[in-house]
C-alpha cells in the first residue's frame, strides 16, 4: 500500500501542476523561491512540465502496488 499511496500523491500533485488548476504551479513555484532564494532558470512553466511527468510516475506507482 506505501507504492499506491506514493503513486497518488504524485498523480495528484503532477495533475495539479500540469494543468495549473487555481494558479498551483505559480503558488507552488512562489512558495520555493521563498524558502530558496537561488531558483536559477526556474520558473512556474518548468513546473507545470515537470508536473506532466509526476501524472505517468505516478500512474506507474500506484499499478505496481496493485499488481504486487
Amino acid at each position: 500500500m506505501f507504492f499506491v499511496m506514493i503513486g497518488i500523491i504524485f498523480f495528484a500533485f503532477g495533475i495539479l501542476f500540469a494543468t495549473n488548476v487555481g494558479g498551483a504551479a505559480e503558488r507552488a513555484f512562489r512558495v520555493f523561491t521563498q524558502t530558496n532564494p537561488t531558483a536559477g532558470t526556474a520558473t512556474p512553466k518548468k513546473l507545470r512540465f515537470v508536473g506532466g511527468f509526476w501524472i505517468p510516475l505516478g500512474a506507474f506507482f500506484i499499478a505496481v502496488g496493485f499488481f504486487r
